[in-house]
């Protein structure tokens, strides 16, 4: 794994703010409404993650799916990734995290810049059963990351530095959502 350096998470934090509140609106909401019926929570979930261009049927099971688990702590990517895939049809691992990761603030996010940042490899076959294999070893791959970063000292760095930068959100954020957030800033 390549070593972030402080410079790099200093860089990216005021990078943060704006999707930070775009998120914590989005956390505040989820158990508020309807997921599967709200467009307003929809639009801006889409935006957030950039959720682009899926078709009716996607998006219906994405937020159905969402909705029936939003208050299941124990749900895992790779039973999000397999029924998206089942329903929907198409492998989206990235969605998969992301909605993983609206019910469960402490699942972290598989993404293009995460997997860049972190020098994980996710291939892509064309087989529908290769790629969801590929995409849970990519998803384990970036959960130990996280285990051992935050073993590392490192993290408590990156958390101080967040802190320090967004105090009001010290609270009201978990550390892991605080490292995703930092990772996605970080561009070469």
């Amino acid at each position: 794994m390549p070593k972030i350096a402080i410079s790099q998470v200093k860089a990216a934090l005021p990078k943060i703010e704006k999707g930070l509140k775009k998120y914590l609106s989005l956390r505040d909401r989820i158990h508020e409404v309807n997921v599967s019926e709200d467009w307003q929570f929809q639009k801006d979930c889409n935006g957030f993650f950039r959720i682009r261009q899926k078709s009716e049927t996607f998006y219906a099971e994405y937020y159905g799916f969402m909705e029936k688990y939003k208050h299941d702590e124990t749900l895992t990517f790779e039973a999000v990734l397999n029924h998206l895939h089942k329903k929907a049809g198409s492998v989206e691992a990235s969605f998969a995290s992301k909605l993983l990761s609206m019910i469960d603030p402490d699942m972290p996010v598989l993404d293009k810049q995460v997997l860049e940042n972190l020098s994980i490899k996710c291939a892509k076959p064309a087989d529908s059963k290769k790629r969801i294999e590929c995409s849970i070893a990519a998803y384990e791959e970036i959960c130990e990351w996280y285990k051992n970063h935050f073993k590392s000292g490192e993290a408590k760095k990156w958390i101080k530095l967040f802190d320090e930068h967004y105090p009001e959100y010290k609270r009201k954020i978990t550390d892991v959502k605080k490292i995703d957030l930092i990772l996605w800033q970080i561009r070469d």
